[in-house]
């Protein structure tokens, strides 16, 4: 009976994400494609700064025309099948996509264009002339991996199919270890958009006294029964409510009913050192758009305010009531939203709930709060929101953040565009820079396709790192659209500064209003 019951605690905490360890071995100093997997499933890893100091970089197809800011060409935009160098590998022509000297992981893989059409893609690892891992359409790696399975291999949209006749955006999140080189190659030459390769690979490059067991053909097999546990731990916390969630470490939950009337604030004070562990907001109000947009969370950790934005961009929801799932936060359509950031503080910290709207808006608040040893390597957690508004057809870079200064980690982003007239708004690349970098250290291909997704398709989808809960600014009349991305073993360290540029290049009718929080850890 004992066993019985332990088993279905054991089933019940990988559900909604039970954490592991960090990712090296602990007492070997070692990077494994077992202790990533663990880390991916952590929370609290993030919080932190690294354990084993990594830069985070960005392989991609984009166009390279552009070498200077500003300068001609910086917003050329034929980001299909661009390479490295062409070469000869035992005796076939191939396209090198990536070329990067370890030790390292590839942590993100997303291609686009026509996945499932004839595209060999080879992996090579370790000076290896053999690849250990490929195949002849890049679907069958990237998006549709059956070694690796779902989530952790998942098209934006499971449709062979969309509009226009193209292909959903194929991503991979299982993690590529190598420890001495990786060359990643195609077999598919430059030609036009029909039949481009589209591409974003993000890696990390740790310094050189880390040890990596490499990534091997072998590997998803040896590893099956974890990749398989992974995968049902990720799908069933996405199959789960805003409600339904409860997550590792919670020790106490702080429950309140509200009622704050308009221009009013009502605080929720922490006082015992920890870390916030779930955040759940249920909201009532006659209009629930207007409330979502006028509803502003601030957050107070140790005596300074490092959250302030309103309640739909904290949640993942934009200005309108849709519903949002992926690793973090959570929203549903009765208004229930939650967040499942681990923000850790010295002593204290204080949630308010700010009424800015019109009417008077009532609900229940909970925060669930966990122990937290707080070190040299802890963070806080921290959220910028602002709204602005681009003339038409303007071709140029807007911010979405620009940290100086600064020591953290970027963990994810929300997107919304506004729009009233035909035609793709999103075709600008993400520009980002690391530490005083003056040519982007990510340089993408599309803004969907740093969404995950492609094409510019009006679909909705709620995937575990990205989404689109509403797509109507791709529609011929236009409306909003929310794009969402959460990182984990993507997130982005920096030491002294990052800046995270988004290109805004469309040929359409009138003004794009775009507004946007992006969430980071930071001292």
């Amino acid at each position: 009976m004992k066993k019985k019951i332990i088993a279905r605690l054991v089933s019940a905490m990988l559900t909604v994400g039970i954490v592991f360890t960090a990712a090296i071995v602990p007492g070997q100093g070692v990077v494994t494609f077992k202790a990533l997997l663990q880390e991916l499933t952590d929370r609290t890893e993030i919080a932190r700064m690294p354990s084993a100091p990594y830069r985070l970089l960005q392989a991609s197809s984009y166009e390279r025309k552009s070498v200077e800011k500003d300068a001609e060409g910086w917003y050329a935009n034929e980001d299909w099948s661009n390479y490295i160098r062409k070469e000869v590998n035992n005796g076939k022509e191939e396209y090198v996509v990536m070329d990067a000297d370890g030790p390292g992981v590839v942590t993100r893989f997303w291609t686009g264009g026509h996945p499932n059409q004839s595209n060999h893609l080879r992996f090579y690892i370790d000076g290896g002339e053999i690849p250990f891992w490929q195949a002849d359409h890049t679907g069958k790696l990237i998006g549709q991996n059956e070694e690796i399975g779902f989530p952790l291999s998942y098209r934006s949209v499971d449709r062979d199919t969309l509009s226009q006749g193209a292909k959903p955006g194929h991503n991979l999140y299982a993690p590529i270890p190598f420890q001495k080189h990786l060359k990643i190659t195609s077999d598919s030459p430059k030609g036009g958009a029909e039949t481009g390769f589209w591409y974003n690979i993000n890696y990390r490059l740790y310094e050189e006294a880390i040890s990596v067991e490499s990534f091997s053909k072998e590997t998803p097999l040896r590893c099956k029964k974890m990749l398989k546990r992974v995968n049902e731990q990720l799908a069933g916390y996405m199959k789960l409510s805003p409600k339904g969630v409860r997550v590792p470490g919670e020790k106490k939950t702080l429950v309140s009913e509200y009622s704050i009337n308009p221009q009013e604030t009502k605080s929720f004070p922490v006082s015992k050192p920890g870390s916030l562990r779930r955040i759940l907001l249920s909201l009532k109000a006659a209009d629930m758009n207007e409330a979502i947009k006028n509803t502003w969370i601030r957050i107070e950790f140790d005596g300074v305010i490092t959250v302030e934005a309103t309640a739909g961009f904290f949640f993942g929801c934009g200005d309108q009531l849709v519903t949002v799932s992926d690793w973090y936060r959570k929203v549903d359509l009765d208004g229930n939203m939650a967040c499942f950031w681990v923000m850790p503080y010295r002593q204290s910290a204080i949630v308010q709930l700010i009424n800015k709207g019109k009417e008077t808006i009532t609900g229940t608040f909970e925060i669930a709060t966990g122990d937290w040893k707080w070190d040299d390597r802890s963070i806080y957690f921290h959220t910028d929101f602002k709204r602005l508004e681009m003339p038409a057809k303007t071709t140029r870079d807007f911010s979405y953040i620009d940290l100086q200064n600064q020591a953290g980690i970027y963990v994810g982003d929300v997107l919304q565009v506004e729009k009233w007239f035909r035609g793709w708004w999103g075709e600008g690349d993400e520009k980002v820079y690391i530490d005083g970098s003056t040519f982007p250290d990510h340089s993408g291909t599309g803004t969907e396709d740093y969404y995950g997704y492609a094409w510019g398709h009006p679909e909705t989808f709620n995937q575990i790192f990205t989404n689109q809960p509403i797509g109507q600014a791709q529609s011929q009349t236009g409306g909003f659209t929310v794009n969402s991305r959460v990182r984990s073993l993507d997130a982005i360290p920096f030491n002294k500064s990052l800046r995270f540029d988004m290109e805004s290049w469309q040929l359409f009718g009138g003004p794009v209003k775009y507004s946007m929080a992006c969430f980071w850890y930071g001292r």
